[in-house]
């Protein structure tokens, strides 16, 4: 427990730094992308061992690199200041030539998996389209969802009047609301349950989740998010920049209603990769508390749904 306790500790004052060096000028918004850029690797490769597990093989080594080839990307347009239609081609780009760099690898290369489908009578074309699919998967989750925190903490530079209200803000209102979402639930939900107890929420899944702790999870971060609004309303400025964009204390009690669903959703499904799998954490890197995987599981789920939220609750 002791254990546990100082590398959670240690993990928050990585978080913490994180969004300090943000602040210098220049550089810190590359830093922080580099941060992110460094989980998604770690959470890719951990990702890619589960599917591998579960019976479903994948590429590791594609796994691993394609979210250093999606952050190039990413650079590459805030470098050149380019058109966000062009970021979006360039993504697009990396994640089909990255399938098809996985896909033509195994049509025509020898793999380890090759006695498995050589078992199960399966073909050379059929067997290339079932690793690269099952490699794609981890493109998606995790790395793709977390490029999402990457577009958040760069939204200031993506222009339109309403994120311009913000004078440079909206990026850390909305990254810290990417961040907070997933500790309020993760925290009330464990709480919840300890204090009501009660029927499991999803017993074959995770036996320890209940359904008073995933409602506490919900109403609490509802709460804590229309606190965050209100605290954020008093900075004059942000105040301003709230009320010209129409953003209400209501539509944070909603991103927080529904973060924490989406969080618990990301909880739930990383824990059915890990009973497929048979194993208990995703790493042992972090004593105590597992992998990136289990340490993240929610915020990866939870990073789309704030960017959603933020282009259709203030940008549009």
């Amino acid at each position: 427990m002791k254990k546990r306790v100082v590398v959670g500790l240690i993990l928050i004052v990585a978080l913490v730094a994180a969004f300090a060096f943000r602040l210098i000028e220049t550089y810190g918004l590359y830093i922080f992308d580099l941060f992110i850029g460094a989980i998604c690797i770690f959470c890719a490769i951990e990702a890619s061992n589960l599917l591998s597990k579960c019976g479903n093989p994948t590429c590791q080594i594609a796994a691993g690199l394609y979210p250093s080839f999606m952050f190039a990307g990413h650079m590459f347009y805030f470098i050149f200041s380019l058109d966000i239609y062009v970021y979006i081609i360039i993504q697009l780009s990396i994640l089909l030539v990255a399938f098809l760099i996985v896909f033509i690898s195994y049509l025509f290369i020898n793999s380890k998996q090759e006695v498995l489908y050589k078992k199960h009578n399966i073909g050379r074309l059929k067997k290339a389209l079932l690793i690269s699919s099952k490699t794609f998967l981890t493109f998606i989750y995790p790395s793709f969802m977390l490029l999402c925190l990457m577009i958040l903490n760069r939204i200031d530079a993506f222009g339109g009047s309403n994120i311009l209200l913000f004078g440079g803000n909206l990026g850390w209102i909305l990254l810290a609301a990417a961040f907070m979402i997933p500790i309020f639930s993760d925290t009330f939900a464990m709480l919840g349950g300890m204090a009501f107890k009660g029927p499991k929420l999803c017993k074959k899944i995770s036996p320890n989740k209940t359904i008073s702790g995933s409602v506490t999870s919900i109403l609490a971060t509802s709460l804590l998010m229309g606190g965050y609004y209100y605290l954020l309303t008093a900075f004059s400025s942000i105040n301003s920049a709230l009320a010209g964009a129409g953003v209400t204390v209501w539509m944070f009690a909603v991103l927080g209603f529904f973060g924490s669903i989406v969080c618990q959703a990301g909880d739930l499904f990383e824990s059915k990769l890990k009973r497929r799998a048979n194993v208990k954490d995703s790493g042992n890197i972090f004593p105590g508390h597992g992998g990136f995987l289990d340490r993240l599981d929610s915020h990866i789920f939870n990073a789309p749904f704030v960017l959603i939220f933020a282009i259709l609750a203030i940008i549009i």
